[in-house]
C-alpha cells in the first residue's frame, strides 16, 4: 500500500509547480496585424477553392483553429507572398480563388492546389511534386505527401465530412449515427 502523507502530497505539488514554471508551454499570443491579414487573405481564397462556406471552414468560434495550422504550412513556402499580392483586397472568394487557381505563374497556381488538398486530406503537398504530375513527365504513382500537417488536420480534414464518414477512431457522431440516414451534403459544407 502506498504511504501518503500530507507532506508528499506537498513535495509534490511545489515540485510540479517549480516544473511548470521552468518548463511554462508557450501560449497562443494573437496574430500580428500582418498576420492576420494574411490570415482573412487565405481564409478567402481556402473558401474559393474548397466550395466550402466560411462559417464552416473558418467560424467565429473555433476551439479547433484548424486553419491556422494549414495557414502556417502555407506561409512556409517561397510562392505564399506572390499569392497574397495577387489576391490583393479581393473579398469574393470565387473570385480571389480564380485569381489563384487560373494565375500565369505555376508557383501561385501550384500552391493553391496544394492549400485545396490540405483542406480536404490534412496533409501537404510540396507544390513543384503537383506540379511535376501536370506534365507530359508524369510519374505513374500518385504523389506522397510531404506531412500530415498534424491529428487534428487529418480528423478535421474535409474529405471525411463530404464523404459524410469519419477517419477511422474518430467520430463526432454520436453512438448510432449509422441507423439513420445521413444529413444532405449542404449541410456538412454549408452551401446549398
Amino acid at each position: 500500500m502506498t504511504d501518503l502523507s500530507r507532506r508528499k502530497m506537498l513535495t509534490g505539488a511545489a515540485i510540479a509547480a517549480a516544473a511548470s514554471a521552468v518548463g511554462a508551454p508557450q501560449l497562443a499570443t494573437p496574430a500580428a496585424d500582418d498576420d492576420a491579414a494574411e490570415l482573412n487573405t487565405f481564409v478567402i481564397v481556402s473558401v474559393g477553392i474548397t466550395g466550402i462556406a466560411q462559417s464552416r471552414l473558418a467560424p467565429g468560434v473555433d476551439p479547433v483553429e484548424v486553419k491556422r495550422e494549414y495557414f502556417a504550412v502555407a506561409k512556409q513556402d517561397s510562392a505564399f507572398p506572390k499569392l497574397i499580392a495577387a489576391v490583393g483586397t479581393e473579398t469574393d472568394p470565387a473570385k480571389a480563388a480564380a485569381i489563384v487557381m487560373n494565375n500565369s505563374d505555376p508557383a501561385i497556381k501550384y500552391l493553391g492546389r496544394a492549400i485545396l488538398l490540405a483542406w480536404y486530406t490534412g496533409c501537404w503537398y510540396a507544390p513543384d511534386t503537383l506540379r511535376l504530375y501536370n506534365s507530359p513527365q508524369a510519374p505513374k504513382t500518385a504523389p506522397n505527401p510531404v506531412k500530415v500537417v498534424s491529428g487534428t488536420a487529418y480528423t478535421q480534414g474535409w474529405n471525411w465530412r463530404v464523404g459524410q464518414t469519419h477517419p477511422m477512431g474518430y467520430s463526432e457522431w454520436l453512438f448510432g449515427y449509422w441507423h439513420s440516414n445521413p444529413p444532405a451534403l449542404s449541410q456538412f459544407t454549408g452551401n446549398g
